[in-house]
């Protein structure tokens, strides 16, 4: 794995590059003894300072200017009063290998990348401080091998591992249960996808599953029970994992911009008036989702 940044530091004011040259001497000579890498290129002009980093596996470019620029608005500040007004990354290319060949090409966010082979090359441009402190990078080059591996699942079937078998049963019943259900009128489709509408006999088998998974498992491993909202904010579906491996089976909740009548007075003249949803007005109404629910209300 090789990087190699090229960014501009903007310093308070201009400075003796004599001075800067003994930092970033010191700075390399620190670094250069715990890993492979270097600031190899620098040039100052007035308080601009341009620099390159190259870097391998054990630390990333990124992290070696994030490092940099602590230690250097540090030492100039407490010595010159020169501090560090910002930090621009207009170059970042990062190498890397993967495990195979992708099938197809890879697109991410913010980068350009490229793939010969088992050989990556991953371009960033006009990348911001905070872009780099978020550790964003790390996340990319996750997700181009994560993408690459996908490719090899794509349209096999569902992946399980068998870790214990009861003995061999009879079965009961050995056709769809929902269809059947469907047939007989115990199940009825809902108006929007994935909901149901579970008439008495539906109701009553699902009630009597639900009995023995609380009174069988639940209560015997020492859970008790809670009641949640069924909307969930999107801070515990990233950490679930929700967001980013089932993005499209989610209805998105939205709260309106305003709870102000005066606000929704168009959108319900235009109700009363063609009693139909006039959706532009909505979409003017409401605010981005931060919250979702799941459509899935699967029937046993």
């Amino acid at each position: 794995m090789r990087f190699h940044l090229k960014a501009r530091l903007k310093l308070s004011r201009p400075i003796d590059k004599a001075i800067l040259s003994k930092e970033i001497d010191d700075f390399n000579h620190q670094l250069m003894e715990r890993s492979e890498a270097s600031i190899e290129e620098w040039d100052l002009k007035e308080n601009i300072l341009d620099l390159s980093i190259v870097s391998g596996t054990r630390r990333r470019a990124h992290d070696i200017l994030l490092n940099f620029s602590n230690v250097l608005s540090r030492k100039l500040g407490k010595a010159y009063k020169v501090g560090i007004r910002g930090i621009d990354v207009y170059l970042y290319e990062i190498r890397f290998s993967l495990d195979r060949e992708p099938l197809h090409d890879i697109v991410i966010p913010f980068a350009d990348v490229q793939i010969e082979g088992k050989e990556v090359r991953m371009v960033l441009r006009d990348t911001s401080e905070e872009f780099l402190r978020k550790n964003y990078v790390d996340r990319m080059i996750r997700l181009v091998r994560e993408k690459v591996e996908n490719q090899y699942y794509e349209g096999k079937g569902e992946f399980w591992k068998l870790i214990w078998r009861s003995e061999e049963k009879d079965p009961v019943w050995n056709r769809d249960p929902t269809e059947e259900m469907l047939k007989r009128g115990w199940l009825v489709q809902g108006p929007t996808k994935g909901k149901w509408f579970y008439r008495p006999q539906a109701a009553a088998i699902l009630r009597a599953m639900e009995r023995i998974a609380i009174e069988e498992v639940l209560k015997p491993l020492g859970f008790q029970e809670v009641i949640e909202s069924h909307i969930v904010p999107f801070d515990i579906w990233l950490k679930t994992g929700h967001l980013e491996g089932m993005p499209g089976e989610i209805y998105y909740v939205c709260e309106p911009r305003s709870r102000d009548v005066k606000e929704w007075e168009r959108f319900i003249d235009l109700v009363k008036i063609t009693r139909e949803v006039p959706e532009d007005e909505l979409r003017r109404n409401l605010s981005l989702p931060r919250a979702g629910i799941c459509y899935a209300q699967c029937p046993v």
